[in-house]
């Protein structure tokens, strides 16, 4: 068997066996799908501690995975557990930079394990808001859709004629054609989505058409990480996908759209 077409059968069985144990989640709900979230984050952010490490820098793990629970719990408990618990993991982690670290890169190494997990945590947590939403399995399951099916029509499409690249730098697998052919896969599923659990058609499109032209900046900021630290994935946690980061890459910005647009847009507490 070829290395492609081995590699695309080994992304059908991971998605096979992975895809009904995320929805079955999803639609579970309270601590189930939390749960789900808590270990999809921590590992992403493990990973990306990881990847610094690869530029010698020398990042601890504990504080960047401490500050995503921190953030993370307040999403699910209280936003009043924010503040102590982001406090306590700066104090920590300047004092022991400060006093233990002896390296010469002791900023970075402070420093960026916070940021992503800031960003990893910060927007990760928006699967919980809008899980939580009245409706909420079935706005996330809609808005998570459109987007798995406009990452498979583009990469199938990109694949099949794609010849003009978007970020050649970053991600030289990813083209306009490609792009575009998302975009046409999430205009046609979006608005089939919505109407079957119940939202106007239309909003279904015009998330459709954010979703699959905005998402592509998360794969492309992760990529602009591994780029720079010399790795094609993040992880080889899933055969054929890579790392829990390469798998939550895009959907970090598309849980972002999904619930803004269902708040302000769409309004929280009713279906159309």
């Amino acid at each position: 068997m070829s290395k492609p077409k081995s590699s695309l059968l080994q992304r059908v069985i991971s998605a096979a066996v992975l895809l009904p144990t995320v929805l079955f989640l999803l639609f579970k709900g309270g601590w189930w799908f939390s749960g789900l979230i808590l270990v999809m984050m921590t590992l992403a952010t493990w990973e990306y501690v990881r990847m610094l490490r690869r530029l010698a820098y020398h990042p601890l793990y504990v504080f960047a995975i401490l500050m995503v629970w921190a953030i993370l719990s307040s999403f699910h408990l209280s936003e009043s557990y924010l503040q102590p618990a982001i406090a306590f993991v700066l104090f920590a982690s300047l004092s022991w930079h400060i006093l233990r670290d002896h390296t010469s890169t002791r900023v970075e190494n402070w420093l960026l394990p916070l940021a992503g997990a800031l960003y990893i945590g910060w927007t990760g947590g928006h699967f919980l808001l809008l899980r939580a939403l009245p409706q909420g399995a079935y706005r996330l399951f809609t808005t998570l859709g459109i987007t798995w099916l406009a990452d498979t029509g583009a990469y199938f499409i990109g694949k099949a004629w794609g010849k003009h690249r978007m970020a050649p730098r970053l991600s030289p697998k990813k083209t306009w054609e490609g792009l575009i052919g998302g975009v046409v896969v999430a205009l046609i599923s979006g608005p089939i989505l919505f109407r079957l659990f119940g939202f106007d058609w239309w909003h279904g499109a015009i998330l459709g058409l954010l979703l699959s032209t905005l998402t592509p900046l998360g794969d492309l900021g992760v990529s602009m990480i591994k780029r720079q630290v010399g790795v094609k994935d993040s992880g080889n946690l899933i055969p054929g996908h890579g790392g829990a980061f390469d798998r939550v890459d895009s959907l970090l910005i598309t849980v972002i759209l999904g619930y803004y647009y269902h708040v302000w847009v769409i309004g929280a507490s009713s279906l159309t």
